[in-house]
């Protein structure tokens, strides 16, 4: 009897999960909205220049050694909202939905990170802004 009601008590907690991605995936702009919000944002972001070292890495570890060496934080966080800007229309143009675009270049650039505190902080910063904008 125990072992029916872990059972009932784990397949509640895996439906419960499954609902809650399915409504959040719902909250999300669909591909032919997103994309020119996305276009639009990465305007905004590069009109103002970013201060040295000036160029788009493409991981994270290299935009954190070239920024760190630099002293520019908010540098980290802009090249990471392009970056992730970037690599999301890029997903939602090849007939990802926008949410599951998004979280799963979080995921990447997640891995990416390999552990700096740093980026996993300026990562989040930049999903909740994708949130944001695109919910």
């Amino acid at each position: 009897m125990k072992r029916m009601n872990l059972i009932r008590a784990a397949l509640f907690a895996v439906f419960a999960f499954m609902g809650t991605v399915s409504l959040s995936a719902q909250n999300w702009l669909p591909a032919p909205a997103a994309i020119p919000v996305i276009q639009n944002e990465l305007q905004l972001l590069n009109q103002v220049p970013v201060p040295s070292p000036g160029t788009l890495m493409t991981s994270s570890q290299q935009v954190s050694d070239q920024y760190a060496k630099s002293g520019c934080p908010d540098c980290t966080l802009k090249s990471i909202k392009v970056r992730m800007l970037e690599m999301s229309a890029e997903q939602i143009k090849q007939g990802v939905d926008t949410g599951t675009a998004v979280q799963d270049v979080r995921a990447q650039m997640i891995v990416g990170a390999a552990n700096n505190a740093v980026l996993l902080t300026n990562i989040s910063a930049s999903y909740n802004y994708m949130q944001s904008i695109l919910q």
